[in-house]
This record gives structure tokens, C-alpha cells and sequence, in this order.
């Protein structure tokens, strides 16, 4: 569960990317652990001045292990507003391959925002190894 709880951060860091300039809108998260089935869950909701606090997305992230080195995750994307779901496979060997595979989660949040792409995304790419000793409880 070490590398999905990585990939959470990394989601959580591109998503404050994506509304930063958004002064209106902000990402209220949170992180489900369910041991028993080996899945870490962030769930996210919108805080917007005009509308109040509304559901807005849920990924979960269950690891799955591989004898090639190549550290692989299995994601359901869900909009909690429509129930749409998209599960896409993330394969993350280096920090290269790891942008690219998280750019599929955040095209996805992108449409239910009504964002537009946009580069570069910060979502934390050149400092996630041991990270997780520095998560912070916004």
C-alpha cells in the first residue's frame, strides 16, 4: 500500500494544481485506508463560495504486485455526482513514465471541473520517494 499511498499524494498535489488559479474553488480531501482489501481511497469534494460543499470525485487505488520491478496500480475513477466510472491501470517505473500515467487521472477530474489542459502540472513528480513521512492533514 506504500506506492498508493504515494500516487495519492502525487493526485492530491496536481489536483491543488489544477484550481489554484481558481480562487473560488477548493479540493477538500479525504483518505480512506481499507486494510482488508488492500485499498486506499481519497475522496474530494468541492468547497465553492456560491454553491457550499458538493461531491465531486473518488479514486481508488489498490497496488498490484509484479516480478518485473515495475510498480503497478489498478484505479477506479469514479464521479460521485453522476456515478460515471472510468478503472485504468497505472504502471509507474520512473519519474517520466509516472507523469504520463497520472496525466490519464487528471484529464479525468479535468472534465468534471471544466478545466482546461493546461502545462506544466505540478504534481509533486521530483519529490515523491519517502514523502509519505512529510503528509500533511490540510
Amino acid at each position: 500500500m506504500n506506492r498508493s499511498i504515494e500516487i495519492l499524494k502525487i493526485l492530491r498535489t496536481g489536483m491543488q494544481s489544477m484550481v489554484a488559479d481558481t480562487p473560488d474553488v477548493q479540493i477538500q480531501y479525504t483518505r480512506i485506508f481499507n486494510f482488508s482489501e488492500g485499498r486506499v481511497s481519497l475522496r474530494m469534494e468541492v468547497a465553492n463560495v456560491d454553491a457550499g460543499l458538493l461531491p465531486m470525485g473518488r479514486i481508488d487505488v489498490v497496488e498490484i504486485p509484479s516480478n518485473n520491478g515495475r510498480t503497478t496500480c489498478n484505479c477506479t475513477l469514479t464521479e460521485l455526482q453522476t456515478g460515471q466510472e472510468q478503472r485504468i491501470i497505472l504502471r509507474l517505473k520512473n519519474e517520466s513514465q509516472r507523469e504520463n500515467e497520472c496525466e490519464k487521472v487528471f484529464s479525468f477530474f479535468r472534465t468534471i471541473l471544466s478545466i482546461p489542459d493546461k502545462k506544466p502540472l505540478d504534481g509533486g513528480f521530483s519529490s515523491t520517494r519517502g514523502a509519505h513521512g512529510n503528509i500533511t492533514n490540510d
